[in-house]
């Protein structure tokens, strides 16, 4: 090949590149669209989009849900998150209030900033606590709400109780309906462990499609 054509050559190859990249994020985009579709239809929920963010919404147990995609940055540093949000019942003491304990959070405890514990080394370490009451003390203790909570903090990289308000959040964002209901179970057992704690009975999960 003469050297006249080199640089068509490799104009061709970058077209083809960029192409090829532009291709497959297509292609993955529609199966986000799909899975999210499927899964919501499964749960009986609306499904819905806006440029880039998918939304899944509707009731789980009588309490309002909302799963979602949410992008952090700009250009090549931005990254998608799937963040879920699910209103917890109203039986639940309202100052029961916690947060993932972040990196800041550990580093500040070295000079004496300290927030409240209930006395369990792997809650203690995994949680931010505040406002804590005697009754949301023992209510953390439970073992049939400790070990939901703490399967939880393993799940997600996010997870808050903040104004009845149960908030997860996981990098990324699911191409398969099955890896949609494996992302929002661990939550939702959570959510189911929180309202048995109060002493009352589930209400049914019930499948019919919620208005959109």
């Amino acid at each position: 090949m003469s050297s006249e054509h080199t640089p068509y050559l490799m104009l061709a190859l970058m077209v083809l590149f960029v192409a090829t990249i532009l291709f497959l994020s297509a292609r993955e985009k529609r199966q986000q669209r799909q899975a999210w579709r499927i899964f919501a239809t499964r749960q009986g929920w609306t499904f819905s989009q806006a440029s880039d963010a998918l939304e899944v919404q509707g009731l789980y147990r009588e309490q309002q849900l909302s799963l979602l995609t949410e992008k952090y940055g700009t250009g090549k540093g931005a990254r998608f998150v799937t963040v879920l949000r699910l209103e917890l019942s109203d039986a639940l003491p309202q100052e029961l209030q916690l947060e993932t304990e972040t990196v800041g959070d550990k580093f500040l405890k070295l000079f004496g900033k300290v927030d409240e514990e209930v006395g369990d080394a792997a809650l203690d370490s995994a949680l931010s606590l505040r406002d804590l009451s005697p009754r949301t003390r023992e209510l953390l203790l439970t073992p049939s709400l400790r070990e939901p909570l703490l399967r939880a903090h393993r799940h997600y990289h996010r997870l808050s109780i903040i104004a009845g308000m149960l908030e997860v959040a996981k990098e990324g964002v699911p191409t398969a309906h099955e890896d949609l209901e494996a992302l929002v179970a661990p939550a939702l057992a959570l959510a189911d462990a929180l309202h048995l704690s109060t002493g009352q009975a589930l209400p049914p999960h019930s499948r019919r499609r919620t208005q959109s």
